[in-house]
């Protein structure tokens, strides 16, 4: 029996009628009714202080037997959303409104996004990924869907060290392999392992990532500044900060894009061993390269002070939230702990996903097929700004996703930024991302949320910005 809507009618306080949406079918009497009213009280549609009708009235509009409605009563006065006295009907109590439904976060509307920190995600290779879930769930064992080891499952740790070793020159046991969602999870876990051993300072890159600075401080390691130029970090100026650890980006500088010297390598792995410091290289987008040759991973110099992080966020897509990291030997056991206390594990399938991913090489194939991508669309922003905006430079364009604009010194490009954003065109300014004082200003040109269609069309209306503030040189 189906009846979809009844009419209650309350007897003491006037007449009135209520759709109540009840799915009568047996088994699922009681269950069906006590749902209804539930759901009728939490939304608002039976407000406090409601008389609903008797057992016995409700029994006969229903076409059930009273013991039903006075099971469905009983419960919904065990959950405190009716109030029942001896020879009267029940009361709705007061309950809080249920709330609308969460929408979405609406993103800012542009016309143009330069955002020089995300991936095109609709590059992301589906059919390969589902492909790769549904041959690692046949093969994964019943044990690989319970509680797993915190430092990830084994079949990622294996490819991983296989792919690190031969793309990028890492040196790293898959027991020494620790599995993360994503960089900044991974640098949290090093910053608090750090912290509890006693470190009390942490060097990062200036110009650098913001985001992360929070995650330094919250950890209690204070922050310090060191300088950048055309070399990459200048390590020269690290024994002077008396810092216990550096965070580099070493394959490609975030936000300048330089590469790091060979000289200056070789510098940064002497002060670690000499210091007894800790360098957290961030590999974040090391893949994507156009115009150089690969640079190996300066863990691959000393895998003994240098904690090599990666992540899929930027080669698949963020939402995997699927990184790894390889930390010198005596850090691996109390990063595998603060990764259980943390959260556990990343999620298993997901791992076995990528693990199949990097084992068929399906993985490097879609790596191949971005980078085409992204070279095309970086070839593209080169032209047009050596069209339209002739008197800046920029840098970075060897590899990556970004190249920095740089504007004449002292130019207000957060004003800039913010002139383009009541324009809809999103662009970073690169003062901000200095932690210490700097003449320097610059605009970051991301090309992962810009298609090749659009780029010239987007620079010519970043330019008309950059001209009206009298920056064009």
């Amino acid at each position: 029996m189906n009846r979809a809507t009844e009419g209650l009618s309350n007897e003491s306080r006037g007449s009135w009628e209520l759709l109540l949406e009840v799915e009568l079918r047996r088994g699922r009497l009681r269950r069906s009714l006590t749902e209804a009213l539930r759901t009728a009280i939490q939304s608002g549609r039976l407000p406090a202080e409601t008389v609903l009708p008797s057992s016995r009235r409700l029994a006969v509009d229903l076409g059930v037997s009273r013991g039903v409605v006075t099971d469905a009563y009983d419960q919904l006065v065990s959950e405190g959303y009716l109030d029942v006295k001896p020879r009267f009907p029940p009361v709705v109590t007061a309950v809080a409104a249920e709330p609308p439904p969460a929408a979405e976060p609406s993103a800012p509307s542009w016309r143009f996004d330069f955002a020089a920190t995300t991936p095109d995600v609709s590059l992301f290779p589906r059919r390969a990924w589902i492909r790769a879930v549904e041959r690692a769930l046949r093969r994964a064992p019943d044990a690989a869907l319970d509680y797993g080891d915190p430092g990830g499952r084994i079949e990622l740790r294996n490819a991983l060290s296989a792919y690190l070793a031969r793309v990028r020159g890492v040196r790293v046991d898959p027991g020494r392999i620790v599995v993360t969602q994503g960089f900044g999870h991974g640098f949290d876990l090093l910053c608090r392992v750090l912290s509890e051993r006693g470190a009390t300072t942490l060097a990062m890159e200036t110009p650098s990532h913001p985001e992360l600075w929070a995650t330094v401080t919250q950890s209690g390691l204070r922050l310090v500044g060191c300088p950048v130029d055309s070399d990459g970090l200048r390590t020269h100026e690290l024994p002077a900060l008396d810092a216990d650890a550096a965070l580099v980006t070493p394959a490609h500088q975030f936000p300048t894009g330089v590469v790091m010297a060979p000289a200056r390598r070789l510098s940064l792995v002497d002060w670690a061993g000499a210091r007894e410091a800790l360098v957290i290289e961030d590999d974040y987008d090391a893949e994507f390269r156009y115009d150089r040759n690969p640079v190996g991973a300066v863990q691959g110099l000393d895998p003994e002070r240098v904690a090599h992080v990666g992540t899929a966020s930027k080669t698949l897509a963020p939402a995997l939230r699927l990184g790894w990291m390889s930390p010198p030997p005596d850090l691996v056991e109390e990063v595998r702990e603060r990764r259980r206390i943390s959260d556990s594990a990343s999620p298993a399938v997901d791992q076995l996903a990528l693990a199949e991913l990097l084992s068929t090489g399906e993985y490097e194939r879609h790596v191949v097929r971005a980078r085409h991508e992204y070279r095309h669309r970086r070839d593209r922003l080169v032209r047009a700004l050596s069209t339209q905006l002739p008197r800046l430079e920029f840098g970075g364009a060897a590899a990556g996703m970004q190249l920095l604009l740089q504007l004449p010194d002292q130019v207000d490009d957060v004003g800039i930024a913010d002139s383009a954003a009541s324009q809809r065109i999103g662009v970073r300014a690169l003062s901000p991302l200095h932690l210490t004082p700097s003449h320097e200003r610059g605009l970051l040109l991301g090309y992962g949320r810009l298609s090749q269609s659009r780029i010239e069309d987007a620079v010519g209306g970043l330019a008309s910005v950059i001209m009206d503030a009298g920056a064009a040189g």
